[in-house]
């Protein structure tokens, strides 16, 4: 059994409260439910306050868009709280906000989770949970599964659970006649007209219009986004399928949107979630095939932070192409052409990174859209050269004539033998 799993943004009144769809007296009154405060009233500016808005408004869309997608909504509360005589009112506001908001919902199933159950922490008290939980079973959507996702309790039933909702919606579609048919090809490597999934990682630093150039790239909004920095913390994947060109099959990229990465010397090494968040965004760069830099083009210049992330991703064997964005500021405010600020990209980075060779650098206006048709084909293309097999007779001649050129020191009155056995390795990996 294959699915797909979202996992959204915790939900509370400040999320609720942030919902547009949201009717009647409740859309009156931003949602329907009083929000609380999250910040300090000694943090109140401006600036924290519209990036609250910002978050909250992209937590409520991006968690419902999800629900809307979904088959099966797994609504999980803490279970531990109401055994110990907490009243689940937050799991019935949200349950009550998903069907407002979702509609009559069709064949949607929602089921409920209580969470933190581990044990025999509602087993010594049967009676006592069943009473504890007959709140939430009067939200209609039958008795809740009580497991614990830190140590694994419960999860068969939930395997259960998907398993019978994929014969359901199976079994509907058989009867609709919107069952697709198996396809004639089972495309892969060696499928003629199969192309090979990429998967592409956005990096570079804060703001420079990453997570816009994801949603400009799969033309939804699947990213939180706004004009300040530090929104993305986690590393995100997109799923995305190029529309089929020239008789081909089409291609899937994996993109995975990354925090931006500051300074070293700028970063709060008391901010567990900023580190982590680097250290996503560098696990994201060691398993892509393809990289992309994106860089502010209002800045004249790469800065050290771009080349340090520019030569890890050499380093690691990873292809490389820079995105130079917000190229639109240029030819307003300075009068320089975004293919002449590509070029001056280039000759940095040849000039600083001479080992990186050839890199392509695409300029884009991500928030107009200019120039971003340009960067999966490019994308593509970079790919293409980064994954072309060598032969070993070819490689051994190149490394001949690299030796002959530059001869390595002797050794003890010798010459030192070198000998290329790259294309060997590849051929053995093949083999096993």
């Amino acid at each position: 059994m294959a699915f797909r799993l979202f996992d959204t943004a915790g939900v509370d009144n400040d999320v609720m409260a942030m919902t547009a769809e949201a009717t009647g007296k409740a859309k009156r009154n931003g949602g329907g439910h009083k929000r609380r405060k999250r910040i300090a009233a000694e943090d109140l500016t401006e600036e924290n306050m519209a990036k609250e808005e910002v978050v909250l408004k992209g937590m409520a869309r991006q968690t419902l868009e999800a629900a809307r997608e979904s088959d099966v909504v797994l609504l999980m509360f803490d279970g531990r709280a109401v055994l110990q005589g907490g009243s689940p009112v937050e799991v019935s506001e949200t349950a009550r906000w998903l069907r407002r908001n979702l509609g009559k919902g069709g064949n949607k199933r929602i089921v409920l989770l209580a969470n933190k159950l581990e044990g025999d922490r509602w087993g010594a008290a049967e009676v006592d949970a069943q009473e504890a939980f007959l709140e939430t079973e009067r939200l209609g959507f039958g008795e809740p599964l009580l497991v614990s996702a830190e140590h694994g309790d419960g999860m068969a039933e939930i395997a259960a659970l998907l398993g019978e909702a994929t014969v359901e919606k199976y079994e509907r579609m058989r009867i609709e006649g919107t069952l697709p048919s198996p396809p004639e090809i089972e495309l892969g490597d060696g499928a003629p007209g199969a192309l090979r999934p990429v998967t592409l990682a956005i990096l570079g630093r804060q703001n420079v219009g990453k997570s816009t150039l994801l949603n400009a790239l799969v033309e939804d909004d699947r990213v939180i986004t706004g004009s300040m920095a530090g929104l993305t913390r986690d590393a995100i994947a997109v799923d995305f399928e190029r529309i089929p060109i020239d008789g081909d099959s089409g291609r899937t990229f994996s993109i995975v949107d990354t925090a931006g990465i500051r300074k070293e010397g700028k970063r709060d090494n008391t901010n567990v979630i900023e580190g982590d968040s680097v250290r996503d965004a560098m696990r994201a760069l060691k398993v892509a095939h393809v990289c992309l830099l994106v860089v502010d083009a209002d800045g004249g210049h790469l800065t050290k932070t771009e080349l340090g992330i520019a030569d890890a991703v050499i380093k690691e064997g990873r292809a490389l192409v820079v995105v130079a964005n917000k190229a639109d500021k240029l030819v307003s405010e300075y009068g320089i052409s975004p293919m002449k600020y590509a070029a001056d990209v280039k000759n940095q980075v040849d000039t600083f990174l001479p080992h990186v060779g050839d890199v392509m650098v695409v300029p884009t206006s991500s928030l107009i859209g200019d120039g971003v048709s340009n960067v999966l084909p490019t994308v593509e293309r970079v790919f293409e050269r980064w994954n072309t097999r060598i032969n070993t007779g070819a490689l051994n001649s190149w490394f001949k004539e690299v030796v002959v050129a530059h001869p390595p020191p002797m050794v003890r009155g010798r010459a030192t033998r070198m000998k290329c056995e790259w294309g060997d390795m590849r051929e053995r990996e093949d083999a096993s």
